[in-house]
C-alpha cells in the first residue's frame, strides 16, 4: 500500500505541475490576445481564460489530493494504519 501511495503521490504532483504550466500559459494567451481589437481574437481569450481558470483548479484539487496521500503515508509510518497483505479480487 505504501508503494502504490508513492506513486500517486508522485503521479498527482506531476499533474499539479502540468496543470500550473498550462494554467500559465493561457493566461498568457489570454493576455496577449485582449490586446488586439479583433472579436473572434477576444472570444478565444475568454476561452483562453476559461481553461486558465479551470486548470488552476485542478492543479489545487492535485495538490490536496497529494496532501492527502502524504498523510495517509506518513500514517502507514506511524502504525495509525496497517498496510493489509490482502488483495481485493478484479472481475
Amino acid at each position: 500500500m505504501k508503494d502504490t501511495l508513492s506513486y500517486v503521490h508522485s503521479e498527482l504532483n506531476r499533474i499539479e505541475a502540468m496543470a500550473g504550466t498550462l494554467s500559465s500559459i493561457e493566461g498568457d494567451h489570454y493576455k496577449k490576445l485582449t490586446n488586439f481589437d479583433h472579436n473572434v481574437l477576444v472570444d478565444i481569450a475568454v476561452e483562453e481564460q476559461h481553461a486558465a481558470r479551470q486548470l488552476g483548479t485542478m492543479k489545487q484539487m492535485c495538490l490536496a489530493m497529494a496532501q492527502q496521500v502524504e498523510s495517509m503515508r506518513h500514517a502507514i509510518d506511524r502504525g495509525d494504519i496497517r498496510e493489509s497483505a490482502k488483495r481485493a479480487e478484479i472481475h
